[in-house]
């Protein structure tokens, strides 16, 4: 068996690389939880037959989806919803969700749901908590939070009180 000692400085620094790093792992995965596109759905409730239509229609337009199969729903990004309603509009799908309504005329649907939309961005009294940014904001903001919260309340203690350990001082 080999005896490897090790001394007093060289432990301190092993343990300060390992704590930062799971510092900084944390702080990492908490930003890319934050950044984690936001779906809505699309349509809920609907038949295998239909689902087939509107993922064929997704899959044409490019627009990346998730399916639900125990409940029955295909979510789509939240900055992708009004493409998505397009393209089913295209192939005769008006989606105002909740309500799905089927038409014969591709143009009628596309007409209707152009009009739907424009009404909607151009309402000057939509709240800010519905504007499309709100919930990334607050996602970001939570996050800068936690990470605040962990250096004030885990990361300075835990450097003092290594570092002092270490050093054999008293706390000032």
């Amino acid at each position: 068996m080999i005896n490897i000692s090790i001394s007093k400085e060289q432990s301190k620094q092993i343990l300060l690389g390992l704590f930062l790093t799971f510092c900084f792992a944390l702080a990492v995965f908490i930003i890319s939880w934050a950044n984690e596109p936001e779906r809505r759905p699309l349509i809920q409730n609907i038949t295998l037959v239909d689902a087939v239509k509107i993922i064929d229609a997704l899959e044409a337009s490019k627009i990346s989806y998730v399916t639900r199969l125990d409940n029955q729903m295909i979510l789509v990004k939240d900055e992708d919803m009004d493409y998505a309603r397009i393209a089913l509009a295209r192939i005769g799908i008006v989606v105002d969700y909740p309500d799905v309504r089927e038409m014969a005329n591709a143009s009628e649907a596309c007409d209707i749901l152009e009009t739907k939309i424009y009404e909607y961005a151009n309402d000057p009294n939509t709240p800010f908590t519905e504007k499309p940014y709100f919930l990334k904001l607050v996602k970001l903001m939570m996050g800068a939070l936690v990470i605040i919260v962990l250096i004030l309340s885990v990361v300075r203690p835990a450097l003092r009180e290594l570092i002092l350990k270490f050093d054999g001082e008293d706390e000032p």
